[in-house]
C-alpha cells in the first residue's frame, strides 16, 4: 500500500489535512477488524463485498467511517468505485 499515494489521491478528491489523516489512521483499523490488508481487499469485488458487511457489524449504521476509507481506497486502487451493496447483491444474483 502506498499511503503517499493514498493522501494524494483524497486530496484531490477535495478533503481537508483532517479528513485525510482521519481515513490513513482507520486504514490499520481495517486491517485489523478484517485480518487482512487492503491492497488484497480491494482486489477482488467478492472479497470487498464481504468487508463491507463484516465492518458494518463494527460501526454505528448511520456513521460508516472505515467503509467509506475502504471503499475510497477500492476507488483508488481501481479507478473506480465500489457498487452499493444491494445493487452488487442484485448484480451477483444474492
Amino acid at each position: 500500500m502506498c499511503i503517499t499515494e493514498f493522501r494524494k489521491y483524497l486530496k484531490n478528491q477535495g478533503l481537508t489535512s483532517n479528513g485525510i489523516a482521519s481515513r490513513v489512521a482507520k486504514i490499520n483499523k481495517i486491517e485489523l477488524i478484517l485480518d487482512n490488508t487492503m491492497d488484497n481487499i480491494v482486489s477482488n469485488d467478492t472479497l470487498m463485498y464481504k468487508a463491507l458487511v463484516s465492518l458494518q457489524m463494527h460501526e454505528d449504521p448511520k456513521h460508516n467511517p472505515m467503509q467509506n476509507v475502504l471503499r475510497k481506497y477500492y476507488s483508488f486502487n481501481n479507478g473506480k468505485d465500489f457498487p452499493k451493496k444491494n445493487e452488487f447483491e442484485r448484480f451477483m444474483g444474492m
